[in-house]
């Protein structure tokens, strides 16, 4: 199921920008941009071998950049015209300000994006709902770890609402023992990940 995934994601977006066909032409090389550093291995020794079994014709470079560092580092890639044939998008905003500065491609009329739901999508299109710019390849599910410890101290359960949520954060920094909620990542882009980009959009 990856392999089709990542088929369709570097295929979907190359017919875009224009390079298809690709399996007819020698000597073809696609960089593509991410901030998940952390999948190098996994794409060198599984997704691209797979790729490549393939299409053996088509030299996948995967170049990722620091998390933190990556909104800027594609940006400058972006304005100077070096970046990669395929850029891994963040959701909303980051994405759809490189949309507005014509750096990614309404992609309405792309085969196979019809078998994206709507919530799917809704991270990588326009505010008025008339372009698509990136194509969904994953879906990550967010949640919080608690104390249990710390709750059965305090008498406290687990919230089932956002109303009860805030009410349990409330009761622990009344208490001062406990830090109400923590972030603990040395990285910013987790918090800004799950704070602002996921959990928060869907209380705001």
């Amino acid at each position: 199921m990856k392999k089709l995934f990542f088929v369709l994601f570097v295929l979907g977006i190359v017919s875009v920008l224009g390079i298809a066909p690709l399996a007819a032409q020698d000597g073809i090389q696609l960089v593509i941009e991410s901030w998940r550093n952390d999948d190098l291995t996994i794409w060198q020794d599984i997704i691209i071998p797979a790729f490549n079994a393939q299409y053996p014709d088509i030299e996948v470079v995967f170049a990722p950049s620091p998390p933190a560092d990556y909104n800027g580092i594609l940006n400058s890639r972006l304005e100077a015209g070096t970046a990669g044939d395929l850029i891994t998008c963040r959701p909303f905003d980051a994405s759809l300000t490189l949309f507005q500065a014509g750096y990614l491609a309404s992609l309405n009329d792309l085969p196979g994006m019809e078998n994206f739901s709507d919530v799917a999508k809704s991270a990588w299109i326009t505010d008025d709902g008339s372009d698509v710019f990136c194509v969904p390849m994953a879906s990550v599910i967010h949640g919080f770890f608690y104390n249990a410890d710390a709750f059965a101290a305090l008498g406290l359960e687990e919230p089932t609402t956002e109303a009860e949520f805030y009410a349990v954060l409330d009761a622990i920094a009344a208490d001062g023992t406990y830090a109400p909620l923590v972030m603990g990542t040395a990285d910013q882009w987790e918090a800004a990940t799950m704070g602002y980009q996921n959990i928060g959009p869907n209380y705001w």
